[in-house]
């Protein structure tokens, strides 16, 4: 049994994001390595992107080249009435599709394998801890979650669903005892991991598996918004989606991890993912990206999410006002900012983004629990990994 299974699972009547089924990324944009457009025409100069990292993303990554199943160069494939088919005759396609072939290869087989070490390690402290209480394990960590996770109130439960609702939720008293075990899943993760990371602290712990994942993939432009160290060992960038409700919970999400590792090497970066279906995502983007130019990204995406059932463009117009835009420079802006929103969900189609919100960890996908306590495991994980 896996460890985590100890703490419960709900039966959750929130879906875990936005899918884009219809949200298909421009393809006809010419962007530089980073996502940045080749060339544009900027009359108001922009805050500076995200500091390179110090530390490289993905040490071990040429391990994941090395499975690789390349033929070389001019490798004849086939003939056809006595005429050669060589590898490059089958087009960039090809190669493109191998790469992220590839990708998903090395990234799951480091995935399976750092879980099931993961899960050995949790239940060796956590055996070693119960033994120690003369307990039972399961019994163990129960009493430990009893105690720390109380029955939630009921402006708690009312609170929560309406935050995390989907559209085509059931009502509140249809789902109320599943809300109940939502919260206190939510709530029992959060201090299941406090309590591992309690014992490890005091344990010897020395993992010694090959890093396999992929080469990292670069996210962050220069047109970025960002915040936090300027030094980061850890960079942490998110795809979203101004009118997806479920952004606007991990903007809630980020914001407690922004003050968790405010004194820490994490550096936090926004990119931009409207969908298709969201008709106004885009204009939302728009204005957010032009407020970055005028160093208020971070008040104007706050007061969007605030108001995300109501994006008109009169109410985005209004907002820039309440944080303060120079309305000369945003209206200037606006007249030539797609290009940039364009180039953050062409990297998103490349990234293989399918949905907002979406993480990656100094360039690698994340696809935990987009919660505190999941983000927090995998920041302090590639913290660690930075430490050597």
């Amino acid at each position: 049994m896996h460890v985590r299974t100890l703490i419960g699972a709900a039966a959750l009547v929130f879906a875990a994001g936005c899918l884009s089924e219809r949200g298909k990324p421009p393809a006809n944009k010419q962007v530089d390595a980073a996502g940045a457009p080749a060339s544009t025409t900027t009359t108001t100069k922009a805050p500076s992107g995200p500091p390179a990292m110090r530390a490289a993303a993905a040490p071990g990554s040429s391990l994941c080249e090395q499975a690789s199943l390349k033929l070389a160069p001019g490798s004849v494939v086939a003939q056809v009435n006595g005429v050669d088919v060589k590898l490059e005759d089958l087009g960039e396609q090809l190669t493109q599709a191998e790469n992220k072939a590839l990708r998903t290869y090395c990234s799951e087989v480091a995935r399976v394998r750092e879980a099931a070490l993961e899960n050995l390690v949790q239940q060796k402290v956590l055996t070693a801890a119960a033994e120690k209480a003369g307990k039972p394990i399961n019994e163990f960590v129960q009493e430990r979650m009893e105690a720390a996770v109380p029955t939630p109130s009921d402006a708690d439960i009312e609170a929560f669903y309406n935050s995390r609702k989907s559209p085509d939720a059931p009502p509140l008293d249809q789902v109320r005892d599943q809300v109940v075990q939502a919260i206190k899943a939510e709530k029992s993760e959060e201090v299941f991991m406090t309590m591992l990371n309690e014992l490890r602290a005091t344990a010897s712990i020395d993992k010694r598996l090959p890093d396999v994942r992929p080469p990292a993939l670069e996210l962050a432009a220069t047109h970025s918004p960002w915040i936090g160290s300027a030094d980061a060992q850890v960079q942490v960038v998110e795809f979203s989606d101004f009118e997806c409700p479920y952004c606007s919970r991990a903007a809630e999400t980020l914001k407690q991890l922004k003050d968790k590792y405010a004194d820490k090497p994490v550096q936090f970066v926004f990119r931009h993912f409207p969908l298709s279906f969201h008709p106004n995502a885009r204009p939302a983007a728009e204005y957010a990206q032009c407020a970055h130019e005028q160093e208020k990204f971070w008040p104007l995406h706050d007061e969007i999410f605030a108001a995300q059932r109501e994006l008109s463009t009169d109410k985005l117009k209004e907002l820039a006002t309440k944080v303060g835009l120079d309305q000369g420079k945003l209206d200037e802006c606006l007249t030539r900012v797609g290009s940039l929103v364009e180039a953050d969900m062409k990297v998103a189609g490349e990234a293989g983004v399918g949905g907002t919100p979406s993480f990656y960890i100094n360039g690698q996908t994340f696809e935990g629990n987009p919660s505190v306590a999941g983000l927090s495991e995998a920041i302090d994980a590639e913290l660690a990994r930075a430490k050597g």
